[in-house]
């Protein structure tokens, strides 16, 4: 289960990847999410990030009918701005291969 708590800024990105032919690539890692591990046991708070088009998230999984933190990370948008995932400015952000999209680190 994914939770937008972004404030907006969810539909801002989605805006921004339509705008770039991106939005199956954006689609893709929300809905990788949305459906990690057991989907009824578990769920993925969506927060802003610092990173442009980015967002952090954390998962957590349910215990004794309580939300309990499980790990957190983040889903980057990579490209030109960033080296394409080098580890540059203003993501910080490294991938083992160029990548031009989102991308989940944790």
């Amino acid at each position: 289960m994914l939770e937008d708590r972004t404030n907006g800024k969810l539909d801002e990105v989605r805006a921004f990847a339509a705008k770039y032919d991106k939005s199956d690539n954006l689609q893709r890692q929300l809905d990788y999410l949305d459906n990690y591990y057991d989907r009824d046991k578990t769920r993925c708070l969506l927060f802003t990030d610092f990173a442009p088009q980015s967002f952090a998230f954390e998962m957590q999984r349910k215990k004794d009918d309580q939300w309990e933190y499980w790990f957190s990370g983040g889903m980057i948008f990579h490209g030109n701005h960033d080296g394409f995932g080098s580890g540059a400015a203003p993501t910080y952000s490294v991938c083992l291969n160029p990548t031009d999209g989102w991308s989940i680190h944790t």
